[in-house]
């Protein structure tokens, strides 16, 4: 050891020490932890015992991550996921500095609420590395990430949270990487069994959901060396309840006030949803050390399967043609604000009925009443991820370290996504000055001078809903990825270098993509000219329907119905039960088959289709992957005067290359009959349209070398600053790789001459004026950045730690989306297209800094000793970051994806993130008081229903635990979630200056559990 690492570990004798290995490593289970000292290398050395346990202990061990880490990191160990009321990784994540999470079911989708979150966000980007113990690690889908809520917490032993880079790390965490750390047998070295069982309850559903884990731990010493054994799996189940109160685009309507622009929402919707999640996860650990201590093996199996499955009833107000028909009801009038907004009335519409005459007597038009969708949904979603690993690590002497690394990961994800909707005609009552929330109310419709009188039970009764629409979405994915690593370190006696370590990785990646349209048809819409189908029809009596309540909805106050607040909706079955509603004999089915024009035809019945699943070939994307790194890094230390500094540098060499196996559809001009246009385009037209899809493979690489350079200086005992600087890269989105072009053409001139026998005139000649398609892009390129750090750390106690940072990144090679012309050749003609999709683009910065502050009170007088607080603090801002707005799940998209406005922010960043915790730990009792704000964010560049940025307003989170120690081996707790009733409330950036009205306020359950842990 050189002196001044001797003079460092001196100074740190004071506090609480672990190496980098141990404080890596939790206690078995998130009940006490109690945390004991490994010997250091030098076994003359005194091995000093400490019994810490509970949030204490849990708080050193995190503190002394971050402060002998190799580079930036912060860390949170097993008893912060435990205690904290948290029931995903993902929201303990965001109990980080810097790190923040969306509530919403995706990033992408504002409509839908998130019970347990989505969407990872490290210093305001997204492009974020997943681990399991060091390897990458990921889920089926069109990204590259762990879905983080999909792990269940009660196999974690740690998360560490890496913000810049050193050489031996896996490169593509721009934003930064995030490990989670699984428990060993080696870590306690002894005999644990540990339970934990808890109930949880959802104060807004009403419901009681289970969870269970259950740990076993052994070491067995024998002759031929140790070896230790690790079973571990968690079983758990939550269900939630979320309402949502939404208005949609406001129109501009002129004649609505005397001399004044005035803006009328064309739409508006209000929904319940309710989730069903279910959590399995298990991990068996073997290992294996020598009674030399110079070889240890680890082979490790992870398995975590995760299913959502969520129900929801909407109705959704505002008629076919959007556009002028909504009018204040007969003797009403509407409210305006000062900029000419909708505010307050009563909404009809001028549309009139539109199906058959014989029929509108049951559902009224004109200025009885708008349309009203009243619609089904049921979604499920599976995955899996399986990690199986197999380690060595080979110690001959002091001077030499050999590491051995394999790892295969598994990964699946299905989605089945089906709604139907009823329709029926109705006045609506919307109110936007009581608050944030809109208030709504529906009428029952008056009716013609024949039958003047209201009907009381318009909203229930079938004879006045009909069959409507149906879609239906379906996504099969699965990736395969080996990867292999060979690490070797070679220690220095003396003199400024004290070690080199250099290493290389190979890993393959494999991965399929299957994502079908959002697949809408009508079935017996009233515009579409056949007939129209009630829910009382005889033909369809037997199918599902729910008459479904809607009391305390938005928790009272929000919602109010003529006639009970209850609706007739299609069967929530029917939309479960996807497979048999598309059976050929089903009575749903032949519903759909009657349905004209354009009606609905399952997934699997559509002309395109691959025979014998639901996917057309411009829906499924393959891409193999293989990416070869190499590494030199050099640790270093020494002295500055009467301050010691240590810190690495080094090199990383990265080769990406990869397949993508795709189509190239083109546009269909064949000629369907002797009126069709088609007859007269011009040959080379017509040759080029010939509706062919091609088979296209793309070859592409990447080499680049990223170089690291950390530096930790030691002011004193106590204080220390840091520097960090690298280049990292971050790979694309699998989606947006894509080997994937739909060719249209658009802008079609026709040329006519007269017919000589008086009738309409002739086509002679027709043109398409240019080509369009959305695409993919298995071109594009990773993302680069030049990554900076500054910090301050001020360690004033064992628990008790001040630390800033400040931190800069250099973008380039942006995703951005955009459209640009290339040459395609069909049939013996070229033509240009215009190609919409994701490309590298532009530059960006990002900057900010941070600030934590963790303590225990204990100068405090007795009883009041056991105090703590932590705090931190996160500001982020961006200059010159363009969206990347291309949406990678969404096939045929491509084209419409654009950015509504310019200058919006990128998506996903709040420029303040904060977390306050108020502790107690004393005697048998600790508990924890804990707040989690961010500002607010843009959450998407273009909503596919009001095609508007759409951002999430600023919100906090309390939440709060305290558990008591029954007995030596004995804890029971009780956690509640969400205590506030905090509203998520979304917002829509109506004009390009900036202004914004609500488009949506969520409410959802406060949870409750009671806990009880056991470790032995």
């Amino acid at each position: 050891m050189s002196k001044s690492n001797k003079k460092h570990n001196k100074g740190l004798n004071t506090l609480f020490k672990y190496s980098l290995l141990a404080s890596a490593v939790i206690g078995v289970t998130s009940a006490p932890v109690y945390a004991q000292e490994k010997a250091t290398e030098d076994e003359d050395d005194v091995v000093e015992v400490i019994d810490v346990r509970g949030v204490r202990g849990n708080l050193i061990k995190a503190q002394d991550m971050r402060r002998e880490g190799e580079t930036l990191l912060d860390a949170l160990s097993a008893s912060d996921i435990g205690v904290l009321p948290d029931r995903s990784v993902l929201e303990a994540i965001s109990r980080v500095p810097g790190v923040s999470i969306g509530r919403f079911a995706a990033p992408n989708d504002p409509d839908h609420f998130g019970t347990e979150g989505s969407g990872l966000v490290v210093r305001g980007l997204t492009q974020v590395r997943s681990e399991f113990n060091g390897r990458d690690t990921f889920t089926a889908n069109s990204g590259r990430s762990l879905s983080f809520e999909d792990v269940p917490p009660e196999l974690i032993g740690s998360v560490e949270v890496f913000k810049n880079q050193t050489a031996d790390m896996v490169e593509g965490g721009i934003a930064g990487t995030v490990n989670l750390n699984t428990k060993k047998p080696f870590d306690s070295g002894e005999r644990i069994i540990a339970f934990s069982a808890d109930a949880t309850y959802a104060d807004f559903i009403e419901e009681t959901t289970p969870s269970f884990s259950f740990l076993y731990s052994d070491v067995f010493e024998s002759d031929a060396g140790r070896f230790g054994l690790l079973l571990n799996a968690s079983t758990s189940e939550l269900k939630a309840q979320s309402d949502a109160t939404q208005v949609g685009q406001f129109t501009e309507q002129n004649a609505q006030v005397d001399g004044q622009t005035v803006f009328v929402p064309r739409s508006g919707r209000f929904a319940r949803k309710q989730d069903d999640r279910e959590r399995q996860g298990f991990a068996a650990v073997l290992q294996y050390e020598n009674t030399e201590r110079t070889l240890e093996v680890t082979a490790e199996f992870i398995r975590s399967d995760a299913n959502l499955a969520w129900t929801e009833n909407a109705v959704e107000f505002g008629d076919d043609d959007r556009i002028g028909d909504l009018v204040p009801a007969e003797g009403t009038q509407y409210e305006f604000d000062d900029q000419g907004y909708f505010q307050n009335g009563v909404i009809s519409s001028t549309a009139g009925w539109r199906g058959p005459d014989e029929y509108a007597d049951r559902a009224p038009g004109g200025v009885f009443g708008n349309l009203h969708s009243m619609v089904s949904r049921a979604r499920e979603d599976d995955s899996s991820v399986q990690d199986i690993s197999f380690n060595v690590k080979y110690t001959p002497n002091d001077t030499w370290a050999f590491n051995f690394d394999v790892q295969r990961v598994d990964a699946d994800t299905q989605i089945q996504d089906f709604q139907v909707q009823g329709g029926t005609r109705a006045a609506v009552s919307l109110d936007l000055t009581q608050g944030s929330t809109p208030r709504i109310g529906l009428f029952n419709p008056a009716y013609t001078a024949d039958n003047p009188g209201p009907d009381g039970d318009h909203f229930t009764n079938p004879n006045r809903t009909f069959w409507r629409s149906a879609m239906d979405h379906v996504s099969d994915n699965e990736g395969q990825s080996t990867a292999y690593r060979f690490d070797a370190k070679y220690t220095l006696d003396s003199g400024f270098i004290t070690a080199i370590t250099t290493g290389v990785r190979y890993s393959d990646r494999d991965q399929t993509t299957r994502e079908s349209t959002y697949n809408w048809g009508n079935l017996s819409t009233p515009w579409a000219g056949g007939g129209i189908t009630w829910f009382d029809d005889p033909a369809t009596q037997s199918l599902p329907t729910d008459l479904v309540s809607f009391d305390n909805f938005g928790k009272g106050g929000v919602l109010d119905i003529e006639g009970g607040n209850t609706i007739l909706f299609p069967g929530i079955e029917l939309a479960k039960n996807y497979r048999d509603a598309v059976n050929p004999d089903s009575p749903f089915n032949i519903l759909a088959a009657q349905a004209l024009p354009g009606g609905w035809a399952p997934l699997s019945a559509r002309g395109n289709v691959i025979p014998g699943t639901d996917f057309t070939p411009g829906e499924i994307n393959e891409t193999s992957e293989t990416s070869t790194a190499l590494y030199a890094k050099a640790n270093f230390d020494g002295e500055l005067g009467d301050m010691d500094y240590q810190g690495n540098f080094g090199l990383r060499y990265v080769k990406l290359e990869n397949d993508t196996f795709g189509s190239v559809i083109y546009p269909d001009n064949l000629i369907d009959g002797p009126e069709d246009l088609d007859n007269f385009l011009p040959a080379d037209q017509a040759a080029f349209g010939n509706d062919t899809s091609v088979p296209s493979t793309v070859s592409d690489d990447y080499t680049n070398v990223l170089p690291s350079f950390n530096i930790k200086l030691n002011l004193n005992e106590d204080m220390l600053v840091r520097v960090g600087i690298s280049e990292a890269i971050a790979l694309p989105q699998l989606g947006l790789l894509r080997n994937y072009v739909n060719i249209q053409g658009v802008d079609r001139t026709t040329v006519t001459e007269p017919d000589p026998n008086g009738g309409e005139p002739i086509p002679v000649l027709s043109t398409i004026g240019r080509y369009i398609a959305n695409s993919g892009n298995p071109n594009l390129k990773p993302m680069e950045s030049y990554n900076f750090d500054v910090t301050f750390e001020w360690y004033f106690a064992e628990a008790g730690s001040l630390t800033t940072s400040l931190f800069y990144k250099d973008l380039k090679n942006y995703f951005i989306n955009d459209a640009r012309p290339r040459e395609f050749t069909n049939n013996g003609s070229t033509q240009t297209v215009l190609v919409s999709g994701a490309y590298n683009g532009d530059e960006g910065k990002i900057q900010g800094f941070e600030v934590a502050y963790q303590q225990f009170f204990d100068f405090l007088p007795e009883g009041f000793d056991g105090l703590g607080a932590q705090f931190n603090y996160t500001y982020v801002d961006e200059e010159g970051s363009p969206n990347a707005n291309l949406s990678p799940d969404a096939p045929g998209d491509a084209a419409q994806n654009v950015q509504a406005f310019e200058n919006l922010p990128l998506e996903g960043l709040s420029k303040h993130t904060m977390n306050i915790t108020a502790l107690y730990e004393k005697d048998k009792i600790n508990a924890r008081l804990a707040y989690n704000w961010r500002s607010e964010y843009l959450l998407t560049t273009r909503d596919v229903i009001t095609a508007l940025p759409i951002f999430s307003e600023g919100a906090g989170y309390l939440d709060a635990s305290i558990f008591y120690q029954a007995t030596d081996n004995i804890q029971v707790g009780f956690q509640a979630t969400n205590i506030t009733d905090t509203e998520s409330v979304t917002q829509m950036q109506v004009t390009p200056e900036g202004d914004r009205r609500t488009r949506g306020v969520f409410v959802n359950d406060s949870r409750y559990s009671f806990i009880v842990r056991g470790n032995f």
